[in-house]
C-alpha cells in the first residue's frame, strides 16, 4: 500500500443468509413463518435493519455450513468446544429446550447417571449435540449409537425398535410425532418425566465472517428492542397459534 493509500473500510452487510435446520414447530421449512423460532430470528435482525433470509438444510449441514461457510450463521444451538472455536454466539439464549428420552409406551429403561444407558440402544441424529457425558461416553465407545441424518427418522427407528431410546427436546418430539404418524403410532411412543438435560439455545454468526461481531450486537439489540416493547412475546405468541392451527 502506498503512502497516501487509503484503508478500505466495509460496512456490516444488511443482508445475510443463516441455516436452519428441521425442528418443528421451532423451526421447519413447511411451517408457517418456518417455525416460531425463525421468525423471531428474522424480526430480530429487521428490527436492527438486517434482511436474514434462512435456508432450511439437514442438521449436519446447517450446522458445519455455519462454522465454516458458505452460510452466515445459523439458529437454535448450544455450545460446545468445537462450535465455540468457530462460532460468535448472541449474548443471550434465545430458547432453552427441555430435553429428554423418547422410548416405545409399556417398555421401561431406567438410569440415574447416563453410563447408565450403556446397554440401551440410542438414537442420535447426525449434527445434535446431546451433552458434554454423552459425547464424553460416545467418545470412549461406552454406548450403543445408531446415527442418522434427522430426528423424524430416529422416531421411525424407535417406533419399530431398530433403537431403545431418543434423546430429543419434549415439545419438539411431540409435536413431530403428532404430525408424522398415525394416532395408533403415536400411542406407541411416549417420554420419559426425568429431564436430560435443559439447554439453552442461540443465534450463532461465523467467526470468520469480517463483521461477525457487528452482526451479533446488531441481533442483540433487534431482540432486547423486541423484548423490551412487549412485541416478543406477542411474535412467539402469534406464531405458535398459526404452527398449531395448521396441525390441529
Amino acid at each position: 500500500m502506498g503512502a497516501n493509500a487509503t484503508p478500505v473500510v466495509t460496512e456490516a452487510p444488511n443482508h445475510i443468509l443463516l441455516t436452519g435446520q428441521e425442528y418443528p414447530p421451532m423451526a421447519s421449512s413447511r411451517l408457517p413463518f418456518g417455525g416460531w423460532l425463525t421468525r423471531v430470528v428474522t424480526e430480530a435482525f429487521k428490527t436492527a435493519g438486517v434482511d436474514a433470509k434462512v435456508e432450511f438444510v439437514p442438521n449436519n449441514r446447517a450446522i458445519l455450513g455455519a462454522m465454516s461457510g458458505p452460510y452466515d450463521g445459523s439458529f437454535g444451538w448450544t455450545h460446545t468446544m468445537e462450535r465455540d472455536r468457530k462460532l460468535l454466539y448472541s449474548s443471550m439464549p434465545i430458547y432453552t429446550m427441555r430435553m429428554v428420552f423418547f422410548h416405545r409406551r409399556g417398555e421401561n429403561y431406567p438410569w440415574k447417571t447416563l453410563e447408565d444407558v450403556r446397554d440401551y440402544r440410542l438414537g442420535f441424529t447426525l449434527g445434535n449435540y446431546y451433552s458434554d457425558e454423552l459425547a464424553a461416553l460416545q467418545a470412549a465407545k461406552k454406548l450403543r449409537i445408531d446415527e442418522t441424518s434427522n430426528d423424524l427418522s430416529n422416531l421411525r427407528k424407535l417406533l419399530v425398535g431398530r433403537i431403545d431410546l431418543f434423546p430429543m427436546g419434549e415439545e419438539e418430539g411431540r409435536f413431530m410425532l403428532k404430525t408424522n404418524f398415525s394416532p395408533e403410532e403415536q400411542a406407541r411412543i411416549t417420554s420419559q418425566t426425568m429431564i436430560l438435560r435443559v439447554v439453552p439455545l442461540y443465534l450463532v454468526i461465523r467467526r470468520s465472517h469480517p463483521h461477525a461481531q457487528e452482526l451479533v450486537d446488531k441481533f442483540d439489540r433487534g431482540y432486547k428492542q423486541l423484548a423490551d416493547s412487549g412485541q416478543l412475546a406477542k411474535l412467539i405468541e402469534e406464531s405458535r397459534k398459526a404452527v398449531l392451527n395448521t396441525h390441529p
